[in-house]
């Protein structure tokens, strides 16, 4: 009973329902008309808008009829450079004036496109870019990440890593014969998910975290045995939502997804697989005959623990450095003093860059690409 009684309050205590939860038809009918992509699983679609908050107030953002986010006073500009990327490339929390994207076509007079999507993997940005860019067609690409991407592409069930995300299926890669192969997005008919039990079994053997997370911290009968075997993280989540702090259980849990992401930047295959996804990118420029940057982006929790114990992600950092142009932003974060201003949250997550981190990240990437430009 209390097992239940804390699932039902937190989505990060998960039971045996979670197997194969419960699909809300009504929520699925509004993703499915906003959202959902059969090949990318989700996407930003044409000629909608949404509103957000951050620490600032209310944000606003318009897509417009090619999908890609409108960049108001630059878009009858030339179109020199393309974004790619996660939500710290679509920039979620600012008005469409405020993105790094709209500073940068400042500095550069031209219009930048982005065509970022929320939770995106280095994967699906590689397929939305083969997609897109033979109609969008620029002599720059940006393709910017943050660095829980690494996780990212490893799943094709969101829900299994970040659980409650029920509707988060997506492509991914695997490695075979020293070969990238692509598992294609296995709900690709968005009718398939009213009948999940039966493509469960193809989810799981692709889904690097069902075995490796999900499993291990599903809680279930018996109730009292599988508590105990994750007490540290069983006893802390359940003492703080049962008094009512379920801010600091959320910390709780992005520490875990930290201690996630450190565990995967010094694991072979996950490092690898992230390397070879590198090549296919270059590989796609030098056939498009485009310039490419990789830009890393942290988020503010990472930001943190580099202060401390050194940047995780460096050493693949300077590997894929022999293959593209690389702008790790995190270089130029961990002297700054300011970074509650420089985020749009004053938490230890941060949120996404604000307006002011924005306009910072910029005039980074306007000093590294001055001799690409």
């Amino acid at each position: 009973m209390l097992i239940k009684y804390i699932r039902k309050k937190f989505q990060w205590m998960i039971t045996s329902e979670d197997e194969n939860p419960e699909i809300d038809k009504e929520g699925y009918k509004k993703f499915v008309e906003h959202g959902y992509d059969s090949e990318l699983g989700w996407i930003r679609k044409p000629n909608t808008e949404h509103s957000e908050f951050g620490k600032d107030g209310k944000t606003l953002y318009h897509i417009n009829s090619k999908g890609i986010r409108v960049n108001p006073g630059h878009e009858k500009l030339p179109e020199v450079i393309s974004c790619y990327g996660d939500s710290f490339c679509f920039c979620r929390q600012v008005n469409d004036s405020e993105t790094w994207e709209w500073y940068l076509s400042k500095l550069t007079k031209t219009n930048v496109l982005n065509l970022g999507v929320g939770n995106y993997g280095l994967d699906q940005t590689l397929l939305r870019l083969k997609r897109e860019y033979p109609k969008n067609k620029t002599k720059i690409v940006i393709i910017c990440v943050v660095p829980s991407t690494i996780v990212r592409i490893l799943c094709v069930w969101k829900h299994y890593n970040e659980y409650g995300n029920i509707f988060g299926f997506k492509p991914r890669f695997e490695i075979e014969n020293g070969k990238l192969k692509l598992i294609k997005n296995i709900i690709d008919n968005e009718k398939k998910i009213f009948e999940l039990e039966k493509y469960l079994p193809e989810i799981q053997k692709h889904d690097y975290f069902y075995k490796t997370k999900f499993k291990k911290e599903i809680i279930e009968s018996p109730y009292f045995i599988h508590f105990l075997k994750n007490p540290r993280r069983n006893f802390t989540l359940t003492w703080l939502v049962l008094t009512g702090k379920k801010q600091r259980a959320m910390l709780k849990i992005m520490d875990i997804n930290l201690e996630l992401r450190l565990k995967l930047y010094k694991e072979e295959y996950p490092v690898t697989l992230f390397k070879m996804i590198i090549k296919e990118y270059t590989e796609y420029a030098k056939k498009n005959k485009f310039k490419l940057v990789f830009m890393m982006l942290p988020q503010k929790d990472d930001v943190l623990f580099i202060k401390k114990n050194g940047n995780y992600y460096h050493e693949l950092m300077e590997d894929i450095k022999k293959w593209v142009t690389v702008i790790d932003i995190t270089d130029y974060l961990i002297s700054r003093k300011d970074l509650d201003t420089l985020y749009s949250d004053d938490n230890k997550y941060g949120g996404h860059p604000s307006k002011y981190g924005n306009e910072f990240i910029a005039e980074i990437i306007y000093k590294q690409l001055e001799g690409l430009l």
